[in-house]
């Protein structure tokens, strides 16, 4: 009997790890990417104070991927390259650039676009985007998206890797959309 039981430890151990990583990795981000993408209720795998930060965010989210992907076509710009860019995002990076913006006054979209630069340097020209992010993000916007990734990061409950699976497959589902619509 205590055999058995050494032997069974291990393996609900090492389950119980596999899928907690499952759920991180893959699941968690499936999730929220679908709270983002559809206006139906999230679903139960999906923890209460996520589904109400994305569902309140879901139409600004929806809209500004819609007309990011729009510049990316008319610039000739692929989804890959994009999806190149966000994989390349170094977690090192995106926290220094975390602080920086929280040590820095933020003043204006065009301030916090130039802080990203220094930061993240796609193999396109990221001032394509310059207008769109002027357009679509304020000071106001900026400030609450240092506060939450601020308190992800202190709290360690969603890494940039979550984030960066969300928004990758946030793209995907709004690309294959577009395109269906310009007929690609």
């Amino acid at each position: 009997m205590r055999n058995k039981l050494v032997w069974a430890l291990p393996i609900v151990i090492i389950l119980g790890v596999g899928g907690y990583y499952a759920y991180i990795k893959f699941i968690l981000p499936r999730q929220i990417a679908s709270v983002i993408l559809n206006d139906k209720a999230a679903p139960k795998l999906l923890p209460n104070r996520y589904e109400k930060q994305f569902v309140k965010s879901r139409e600004r989210i929806n809209s500004g991927a819609d007309s990011l992907l729009r510049i990316l076509h008319r610039k000739s710009i692929s989804l890959n390259q994009l999806l190149k860019a966000i994989d390349e995002v170094d977690e090192t990076e995106a926290y220094r650039f975390l602080e920086e913006l929280n040590s820095t006054t933020i003043e204006s979209s065009d301030q916090v676009f130039n802080i990203g630069k220094k930061y993240f340097k796609p193999d396109f020209d990221v001032e394509i985007l310059r207008e769109l992010f002027r357009k679509r993000v304020s000071v106001v916007q900026i400030k609450r998206a240092i506060a939450l990734a601020t308190k992800h990061r202190d709290e360690g409950d969603m890494s940039p890797e979550i984030f960066r699976s969300v928004i990758k497959q946030v793209l995907i589902e709004k690309e294959k959309k577009i395109s269906k619509e310009l007929n690609l």
